[in-house]
């Protein structure tokens, strides 16, 4: 006999997770099913910014309430602990974009952010230790930063476990089972469980669970190298950064090191469970000397560590939040590199969609799974092109 639930939960990323503990806290009994542990995925290897610029202004209003609503009052709205530290965040942008930029900084300031335009000479002001002649202003989000994101997600599930929610670590689901048009559960490698409703929080693995209910997904997987680099002992107070002008983001990790990556050179097409986790050849060369364009004292710096990530992204490049194929069965994927920092007001959304047919925390029905096939792919309304080249 199968185990009975209201809901399933496929993946114990961050956003399954957040989605787990939304639906709980309205009272639905939860199962979250994950073929290997929690965070083993994307999350695990996430960044963990939490910024707020985007040139989508939806993606902007999901952080902004996602830092508003949660991490900037964590322990109170969700207890334990997310790692969350306000060292500020600058996005830095190529003079051409000037128009846009400003347009996308005004479109944050109406929905309430924390910004603003500021010089290159205030970012010289605020970090002396960086080169500012190639570029002429950034938006500056002082309240922003960055989270630990396993630390965020244990937080989500014991939260969730305390409202009943059941989490099954090693439990690949192999097949989804519908009648009449709706799901009805799934079957593990540990079983059998029944729900009425499922929701694929699978990451890189979300295009093979979505063809388990017959439903093709335009994803495919994205592989993403990320460096940790030795702190300069002289380097002063860094915020977290995203350069459009060296095509690279950074921020401080801890107080010994710095969290650095490109955005180009990421991988598409590897299968999800690809054993390879060996960075491109030329990733830490391009990306230090992409560095040393901002900060100088990279040079006197030297490399700790890498870790390879696997996410699923689509053609737009943002996420899928959405009802798909038969009743009862929704979409969290394709998240594309950017998702943590949204999990926690996506989630609530989600679980808003699922149990009264409308979400409330922020409007997600932009990232609807129909967008593919009515050829509306999504676009910043002030554009700056693919994040990830």
């Amino acid at each position: 006999m199968p185990q009975n639930f209201d809901a399933l939960i496929i993946g114990a990323g961050v956003m399954g997770a957040s989605i787990a503990f939304h639906l709980a806290e309205r009272g639905l009994k939860v199962a979250i099913l994950e073929r290997n542990v929690v965070a083993s995925g994307a999350t695990g290897h996430s960044s963990g910014l939490v910024r707020m610029h985007y040139d989508l202004a939806a993606e902007s209003e999901l952080t902004f309430a996602s830092y508003k609503h949660y991490f900037n009052n964590w322990k109170e709205r969700i207890g334990g602990e997310c790692g969350f530290q306000k060292t500020g965040f600058m996005q830095i942008a190529k003079r051409e974009h000037e128009d846009k930029f400003r347009g996308n900084v005004a479109n944050q300031q109406r929905i309430g952010i924390n910004t603003s335009v500021i010089s290159a000479d205030d970012v010289k002001k605020l970090v002396p230790d960086f080169l500012t002649d190639q570029f002429d202003f950034a938006a500056y989000e002082p309240d922003s930063g960055y989270a630990d994101a396993t630390l965020t997600t244990n937080s989500f599930i014991e939260a969730a476990k305390r409202n009943g929610t059941t989490l099954i670590q090693n439990c690949e689901v192999t097949a989804i089972h519908t009648s009449g048009g709706r799901v009805t559960g799934v079957s593990t490698t540990k079983g059998e469980f029944a729900a009425p409703t499922i929701v694929s929080a699978a990451g890189a693995w979300a295009k093979h669970v979505a063809k388990l209910a017959d439903v093709d997904v335009p994803l495919v997987t994205w592989t993403h190298d990320v460096a940790f680099l030795h702190r300069p002992p002289s380097l002063g107070k860094i915020p977290a950064v995203i350069d459009d002008t060296i095509n690279c983001y950074f921020r401080p990790e801890g107080s010994a090191l710095i969290l650095a990556a490109g955005e180009d050179e990421s991988l598409r097409g590897e299968a999800p469970d690809a054993e390879d986790q060996t960075p491109t050849p030329t990733f830490v060369e391009k990306l230090i000397d992409a560095m040393i364009q901002r900060i100088p004292k990279i040079e006197e710096s030297g490399l700790h560590s890498i870790h390879v990530g696997r996410d699923g992204i689509t053609p737009d490049q943002r996420a899928i939040y959405s009802a798909a194929g038969p009743d009862g069965f929704y979409l969290a994927c394709g998240l594309s590199g950017t998702g943590f920092k949204t999990a926690p007001a996506a989630g609530a959304s989600m679980a808003e969609l699922i149990l009264d047919g409308k979400p409330k925390t922020v409007d997600i029905t932009p990232f609807r799974f129909g967008r593919f096939a009515e050829g509306q792919l999504l676009q910043g309304e002030y554009g700056y092109g693919n994040i990830w080249k």
